[in-house]
């Protein structure tokens, strides 16, 4: 498994296997071997988005899939749903592609209801709603398949969805919930090298983005798909990326998706246990989500001195990360995601509960 020293909530933990895939010699990207391996590829990918749509592979961080669905998937007037710094993010490049936007915010730590989404809904003639359904920043999960019923009861709007930290690691169902289009990263759940990012979009998505003028060359989806349906790529692939992919998705296959989910809620456990329990006691921890909308890929924990807790577990050789934003001097993150145990992740709390004691 992971080397359990390395808990930042993106890039995660890299497994060697996963790392020596990428040792594989070059192959030319427009071969009969590249063909057999994004169709390979291809075939993996869409059970972690719930999905029998084509999911397609992108070079580029998440952000870049992220500037894809708004410049291909929306029209004019955005609903953006925001819980913190990446759906924040989301609402940003709607406004510098040009989208007039409206913003749904949450107090941090919190998320949007379903009925706050419909009741905006009413009240303005949105072609798309944006959101995110694992934020990173904050550590709330939110309720994306009562977010798509509400958009589809109340308009006919596009719902994108960030799924950066959630693919890989909880159910993901786009078909089943409705969704226009989701996306992630390499870097996050799926325990991969930073460098790629993959994107499913909905047939009605694609019909959209055929109308749309101004959505670019090398992050065009409709060019994606016309390629996906030839097993190959619209652009040069990071083919030693595309290697590692192969051999992690399939020691996926191998895990199980309900065994993996399961894991990654029995970490979420672990941490949130340790919080509330030993740290909320002892050392006046609180985690900034409410119970009944944490992510189970990252806790966001209210602490004093965060910034040294994070230096001080560096120099015993563990990572975590700061907190994000506004929140950098008041909170820490804990990412637990990716090929990450239990039992690693309760020596970190062991050393974290240790430092944080030795200094009260």
């Amino acid at each position: 498994m992971a080397d359990e020293r390395f808990f930042l909530p993106g890039p995660t933990e890299v497994r060697t296997e996963v790392l020596d895939a990428m040792r594989h010699p070059m192959i030319p990207h427009r071969s009969a071997a590249m063909e057999l391996l994004m169709s390979t590829i291809h075939r993996r990918l869409q059970p972690l988005f719930g999905t029998e749509r084509p999911v397609y592979v992108v070079g580029g961080s998440a952000t870049s899939a992220m500037e894809m669905a708004i410049r291909c998937g929306s029209a004019e007037r955005v609903l953006a749903v925001v819980c913190g710094a990446f759906g924040e993010r989301f609402a940003e490049i709607a406004d510098l592609t040009g989208r007039d936007v409206t913003r749904v915010i949450a107090e941090p730590g919190e998320t949007v209801s379903p009925e706050q989404v419909r009741l905006a809904l009413e009240h303005g003639a949105y072609d798309t709603v944006t959101m995110v359904h694992s934020e990173t920043s904050t550590g709330v999960l939110s309720d994306v398949e009562g977010i798509a019923a509400a958009v589809r009861e109340a308009s006919n709007a596009m719902l994108l969805v960030d799924a950066v930290t959630s693919v890989g690691a909880m159910p993901v169902e786009m078909d089943a919930w409705g969704v226009d289009l989701v996306f992630t990263g390499s870097q996050k759940a799926l325990a991969l090298p930073p460098g790629l990012a993959f994107l499913a979009a909905s047939e009605r998505l694609l019909n959209r983005a055929r109308t749309l003028p101004d959505r670019g060359f090398a992050l065009d989806v409709v060019r994606y798909d016309e390629f996906w349906h030839k097993s190959q790529s619209p652009t040069t692939p990071a083919i030693p990326l595309l290697f590692a992919l192969d051999r992690q998705l399939a020691d996926i296959e191998l895990e199980g998706l309900e065994a993996r989910f399961d894991r990654h809620a029995d970490m979420a456990r672990t941490c949130w246990d340790w919080v509330e329990v030993d740290g909320g006691t002892d050392l006046s921890l609180e985690i900034l989500a409410r119970d009944g909308e944490r992510s189970p890929t990252v806790t966001c924990v209210l602490c004093d001195q965060p910034e040294w807790v994070v230096r001080t577990l560096s120099e015993q050789g563990y990572v975590i990360g700061a907190g994000h934003g506004d929140l950098r001097r008041s909170s820490l993150r804990i990412g637990h995601m990716g090929d990450h145990t239990v039992d690693g992740l309760e020596t970190l709390l062991d050393v974290m509960g240790r430092v944080m004691h030795a200094r009260r």
